[in-house]
């Protein structure tokens, strides 16, 4: 880790832990400074990412410890809830201070109108012109937001926070649902931001524009200052190296071991003979009897020192792999997964979306084919998989998708939460011995307990490998596997296993992703992009 320079801090954290309602403890003595220096957050799911984002902003108080504050800030989260009758202006938080601009103009002020309203003013302007920046010139202050897709509703949410000008702006994985434009629009406006920046994310372009890297570990929060290339070359280097300290420690444990055993058995032999001599020699028996103790208590002695020589090394061991990142796992699919070469895998012939107004749709596609398929928000990704799925039909035209197919939507629809990964599994017939599943679903970093705790209780990172799991292991194996965002609710470790994972399906893949990094990775053969004259498939 490299020392970074200190500005004066914005937000601090001193001896901060946080614990849930049942005790269980998330996050614990926690220091952190937070100055103007672009700030990313990472580290596996389930470590308490999010929480601690929530902490910085002030949205969640720490159960000990102490927060001290000298900036306001505004934290924008990964989910986006959309209430019934909600506006543009409700979601980006606008809503009463444009009410108030109207009243003004109407002549009917309220008496605490010029509060609510401050220097604000030119609101309703700059909310307009931040909707054209973002792609959104169709919206307008009163549009409903129940209307609008996911990748349009993160804009709205992040254009609020924009506008409600923070001296600290908490993000929560921002690029989830962007498009290519939203991301890049994103960028601009995160590059033109002059206050702090806190960042949860797993988007590598993201992370690389930001000024160090904070991950949240197992030994507490590690800093590295640059950005995430220079923060992944230093964590490599670090694993490296406590990889090899735990060889060390365990050779050297190894080592000591067999010296103690030597030693023991040659305390023993000695032990045996001053026994043996003791009661032999023509010594009174008061004598017979001291040489017998001292015998005992020399053995006795040395077993103490041999036996807390054994801790120290055990704690030696443990202590190095304490530093070791546990690996990453890999999904290992049945062989029925795999698509022969020149098997038709998928056929559109003229297929009309379904609530889409866009022209028709017809391709041909055979083998283990990887097709990205990539456009704006609301241009109908989704529902081209939905259609792919058979979850729903083309209003004209034909679909025919002859192999067995998993849609894994972004809310992992299919997963009935009350349900464990178990039952899904035994419902489908898994052809797994239970021995094997369970060692499966365990190298998946899916534990004994995990396994059979109702889905709900899972991350999205654990979520997502269970859909895999189940996607893959079920009786009928998925030949073509239907992918919408995939990598969203995954963290970086996870996204890197997941493109690990994907280069060895032998089967098909249609992916809905904007993440260029996770594209690059799983190799696709086509690309399947929205135009202003409609879909275009091309070959890559």
């Amino acid at each position: 880790m490299t020392h970074v320079k200190r500005l004066p801090a914005m937000i601090s954290l001193q001896h901060v832990t946080f614990q849930f309602a049942n005790g269980e403890t998330l996050l614990a003595d926690l220091n952190l400074s937070i100055d103007h220096t672009s700030t990313g957050i990472v580290g596996r799911n389930g470590r308490g990412k999010s929480v601690l984002a929530q902490l910085i902003a002030g949205v969640l108080v720490p159960s000990s410890g102490s927060i001290s504050r000298s900036a306001s800030a505004v934290y924008v989260p990964q989910r986006v809830v959309v209430n019934p009758g909600m506006s543009v202006a409700d979601l980006s938080g606008t809503a009463n201070v444009l009410a108030a601009l109207e009243r003004m103009a109407a002549g009917a002020a309220h008496i605490d109108d010029f509060d609510l309203i401050d220097n604000r003013w030119d609101l309703a302007e700059r909310l307009r012109g931040a909707l054209d920046e973002a792609g959104l010139a169709s919206l307008a202050a009163d549009s409903s937001a129940e209307q609008l897709s996911g990748g349009q509703l993160a804009r709205v949410v992040l254009i609020g926070a924009l506008l409600a000008s923070p001296q600290v702006l908490v993000l929560d994985e921002p690029t989830n649902h962007l498009d290519s434009d939203g991301r890049a629009w994103l960028m601009r406006a995160l590059g033109q931001w002059r206050g702090g920046l806190v960042v949860v994310s797993h988007d590598r372009p993201l992370l690389d524009s930001l000024g160090r890297i904070v991950e949240v570990s197992p030994l507490g929060l590690l800093v590295y200052g640059g950005n995430y290339e220079t923060y992944r070359r230093q964590r490599d280097a670090e694993q490296q190296a406590a990889v090899a300290a735990l060889e060390q420690a365990r050779l050297e444990r190894s080592r000591e071991r067999r010296r103690l055993r030597k030693d023991h058995d040659t305390l023993q032999r000695n032990a045996a003979r001053a026994h043996q001599h003791a009661q032999t020699a023509n010594v009174d028996r008061f004598t017979q009897a001291r040489w017998k103790r001292t015998a005992s208590e020399v053995v006795s002695s040395v077993r103490s020192e041999q036996y807390a020589r054994k801790q120290q090394l055990d704690t030696q061991v443990r202590q190095a792999h304490e530093r070791v990142e546990e690996q990453s796992p890999t999904l290992i699919a049945l062989p029925a997964s795999t698509v022969p070469k020149g098997r038709l895998v998928l056929r559109l012939v003229d297929a009309c979306l379904p609530w889409l107004h866009t022209p028709a749709l017809t391709l041909s596609l055979t083998g283990p084919v990887r097709v990205i398929v990539q456009g704006p928000n609301g241009c109908g990704k989704s529902t081209l998989l939905k259609v792919l799925a058979g979850d729903s039909h083309p209003v004209r035209g034909e679909c025919c998708v002859p192999v067995p197919t998993a849609y894994i939507d972004q809310q992992l629809a299919f997963l009935e939460d009350r349900r464990s990964v178990i039952e899904h599994l035994n419902l489908l017939e898994t052809p797994l011995a239970e021995g094997e599943l369970r060692t499966r679903l365990a190298l998946l970093q899916l534990n004994a307990v995990r396994v059979t705790q109702p889905v709900a209780q899972l991350s999205g990172g654990e979520r997502l490998k269970a859909a895999m799991a189940i996607a893959l292991w079920r009786e009928i194996p998925a030949q073509l596997l239907l992918l919408d965002e995939p990598t969203n609710h995954l963290d970086l470790e996870s996204v890197l296993a997941f493109e690990h994972a994907l280069q060895g399906f032998a089967g098909a893949l249609v992916v809905v992703s904007h993440d260029e990094a996770f594209v690059r990775a799983i190799g696709p053969t086509h690309r399947l992009q929205w135009t202003s004259t409609g879909w275009c498939l091309e070959a890559v």
